[in-house]
């Protein structure tokens, strides 16, 4: 009740507000000093967000650009190198406050709305009411408060969604490059806690999503057996992640794998990303980890299921095709069609095995001997 009755006393002060000061289209710099980019939701949202702040700083590479994230996964923009700096963002007002405080005196040229929540949006209007763009469909009841509105574009990646607000900030380029790059440090760490294996190569397998998403997730029986060939055929390691909630699954797929690296639920973030650019590659039907692949150009097979298709959120641009991904998507059955749980087993095996040869070839590593499934 409470929180209604303030959103809604926020909506009409805001109203009132835009009235006496409207969000006015002002002239915008060609060379901007400070640009502030808003981006607030999950380490996913982060990660695509990530493409739109790489076409920002191609078009503008003078340009401060400071990054205000959610306090709590603020690790991906620490990680970007296009990022000057992370400005702290939770639900307490002292963090508006602070905001205010800072960017009233040091005012952005540019203010940019990506994977935000709505109460971000009176903030921005108030740091620049003259220069802040952002997506209609991400600003709830707050959209009359954007100077340079962007609708919703047609269908396709995910990625266009940032890449259509970057754009109209004046962007040079299509957003489809996400960036994460592990520091030196969180390298040699893993290095040195993993001595044992680390330099013998080594693929590695997430082993399921979040459980509210669970229909995307490959059947235990369906990793079994394709790790089970990978290592009857291959002189490489295995390695199982994936988090809490993937834990027995992946002690199940241990038991019947001897030999597996189980890490799952025993890395953090920070060095799953870090044990991606020393592994092979990737097998996932998990978006989270897949996109970190993607931004840490590690090859990956995507195996995904049609509600959640290659077309949406599968490896796009010229930099993923150089990586070399692939895909194994299950196919739309005709018809109407509401049943999703238990479909991913449809996954032909031949079809992810063949996929995981051409990444391997193209990685330098041959099965030790002859495999008769198709390149």
């Amino acid at each position: 009740m409470w929180k209604h009755l303030i959103q809604k006393l926020t909506g009409t002060l805001f109203r009132v507000l835009s009235w006496i000061f409207p969000p006015v289209t002002g002239p915008l710099p060609k060379d901007p000093e400070l640009i502030l980019v808003f981006s607030t939701t999950g380490i996913g949202d982060a990660l695509f967000d990530t493409a739109a702040v790489r076409s920002l700083r191609i078009a503008y590479p003078k340009s401060k650009i400071v990054v205000c994230a959610h306090r709590k996964r603020s690790t991906v923009f620490l990680h970007d190198p296009d990022v000057c700096e992370v400005v702290p963002y939770g639900k307490s007002p002292v963090y508006a406050f602070r905001l205010l405080r800072r960017f009233r005196r040091d005012r952005p040229d540019l203010v940019i709305l990506l994977n935000i929540n709505p109460e971000v949006v009176p903030i921005a209007y108030c740091i620049n009411r003259r220069a802040l763009f952002g997506g209609d469909w991400r600003c709830g009841n707050y959209g009359f408060l954007l100077s340079h509105g962007v609708h919703l574009p047609d269908e396709g990646h995910i990625l266009r969604l940032g890449a259509a607000i970057a754009l109209a900030a004046g962007a040079k380029k299509d957003a489809f490059t996400m960036v994460y790059q592990p520091k030196n440090s969180e390298r040699e760490a893993l290095r040195e806690r993993f001595a044992e294996w680390i330099d013998h190569p080594f693929v590695m397998f997430q082993t399921g999503g979040g459980r509210s998403r669970a229909w995307r997730d490959w059947p235990v029986e369906s990793y079994v057996r394709n790790i089970q060939w990978l290592q009857e055929n291959y002189r490489v390691k295995v390695v199982l992640t994936g988090g809490w909630d993937n834990e027995n699954a992946a002690q199940e797929i241990e038991s019947a794998c001897p030999g597996v690296i189980n890490l799952c639920n025993k890395t953090t973030l920070e060095e799953t990303a870090a044990l991606l650019t020393y592994s092979l590659m990737l097998v996932s039907t998990d978006t989270g980890v897949l996109f970190m692949s993607y931004a840490t150009r590690c090859p990956a097979l995507a195996i995904l299921h049609y509600a959640s298709p290659s077309a949406l959120i599968g490896p796009i641009g010229d930099p993923s095709r150089g990586v070399g991904h692939e895909v194994v998507e299950l196919p739309k059955p005709p018809g109407p069609h509401e049943q999703r749980h238990g479909e991913m087993g449809k996954i032909p095996d031949d079809e992810v095995r063949g996929a995981i040869q051409r990444i391997l070839a193209r990685k330098g590593m041959m099965p030790t001997e002859g495999i008769q499934t198709p390149l």
